[in-house]
């Protein structure tokens, strides 16, 4: 199952959100940091951790016709103490995303075949650099946002345009974070989108999986990874949504 997260504007937390369901998630998972503006796992959650791997020199080694599968094997970071949650570090450089703008199609099919499932954090959508197969092809498209009118008001024309590329497929959904004033059924109602979840605020769970810094043993333990497991719960017992039933 390939699930996407996005946003539609402004910096909800799309990366902290994928990290927190990774850590979650009931079955094996491989985070991918697919960003075009640049990852910041090895600058935040896996600081210290070998900088050399990542979707940058996987780019690489695809560009040379090297297979996809083995070589997106190479690049992957374990999670301590795990063999089953992976992370695909992000690109080092936005002046990367030269590289793999001719690869989203091979991409996006590379992790479609990928044992397990594949959370891909796409970052901002709506740029010309937004990689559109992804969200194309995935099961599932999260777009991540604010209960805030700042965060809400850049959200319904990226709904629209995700609407628009998926076709026939289910449309997105947005998972609501943090602190706003606005409730998961008022948001549904207004936006006409389904609301799969509302993760709390959590700055200190949130400052570990942003930047590495803080008390890593709170995690584990801590309100946004216990709605994190509840909301990765829910979306590995649905049914493949892939498909739009018509009337």
């Amino acid at each position: 199952m390939l699930t996407v997260l996005c946003s539609g504007g402004h910096s909800p937390g799309v990366t902290t959100t994928g990290l927190a369901l990774t850590l979650a998630w009931p079955r094996e998972v491989l985070f991918a940091e697919c960003d075009p503006a640049g990852g910041s796992v090895l600058s935040g959650y896996l600081v210290g951790q070998p900088q050399e791997r990542g979707l940058g020199e996987w780019a690489v080694q695809l560009r040379r016709g090297a297979d996809p599968g083995a070589t997106l094997r190479e690049q992957l970071l374990h999670l301590a103490g795990t063999v089953s949650r992976r992370i695909l570090p992000g690109l080092a450089d936005p002046a990367q995303v030269a590289s793999v703008r001719q690869l989203w199609v091979d991409i996006t099919k590379t992790f479609t075949a990928t044992p397990g499932d594949v959370i891909a954090d796409v970052g901002r959508v709506g740029g010309s650099d937004t990689p559109t197969s992804l969200l194309v092809d995935a099961d599932q498209v999260l777009v991540v946002a604010r209960p805030t009118l700042v965060d809400l008001s850049a959200l319904a024309p990226r709904l629209t345009e995700i609407r628009a590329l998926r076709g026939r497929r289910s449309g997105p959904r947005a998972l609501l974070v943090g602190a706003g004033p606005y409730g998961r059924k008022e948001v549904a109602k207004t936006l006409g989108v389904d609301v799969v979840d509302h993760l709390p605020h959590d700055p200190r769970a949130a400052t570990v999986l942003s930047h590495g810094s803080g008390n890593e043993r709170y995690v584990p333990r801590s309100p946004l990874i216990r709605a994190a497991r509840s909301l990765a719960d829910h979306l590995c017992e649905e049914p493949a949504r892939t498909e739009v039933t018509v009337s």
